[in-house]
């Protein structure tokens, strides 16, 4: 898995090369929220776009990381709790007969 995940790394960072060499021009005027840019090239401007969706791609990444753990968390103390409730359950029968002799 390791192998495909540095290929693919490796993929997207030439189409990214590729793309940016294929696009030096300038754009005249570029505007991002309030502010407005003049002459700038267009390669900064996919790139830009692009570090801002892998930035945006992994905080939503990271959030479903950490409500999966704590969903593990959660299951492994249910599972515990159903265990020891199990080991009573066994437990008991085995006292109960033993206080009848």
């Amino acid at each position: 898995m390791n192998i495909l995940r540095i290929i693919l790394v490796f993929f997207v960072c030439f189409l990214l090369i590729t793309i940016t060499l294929q696009n030096l021009q300038r754009v005249e005027r570029v505007k991002v929220f309030f502010d407005e840019f003049l002459n700038v090239p267009l390669a900064s401007i996919i790139l830009i776009a692009y570090l801002f969706g892998l930035l945006t791609v992994g905080i939503f990444a990271i959030i479903g990381e950490i409500k999966s753990k704590a969903e593990i968390r959660k299951l492994k103390k249910e599972k515990e709790a159903i265990l020891n409730e199990l080991n009573d359950l066994r437990n008991y029968f085995l006292i109960e007969k033993g206080e009848e002799k």
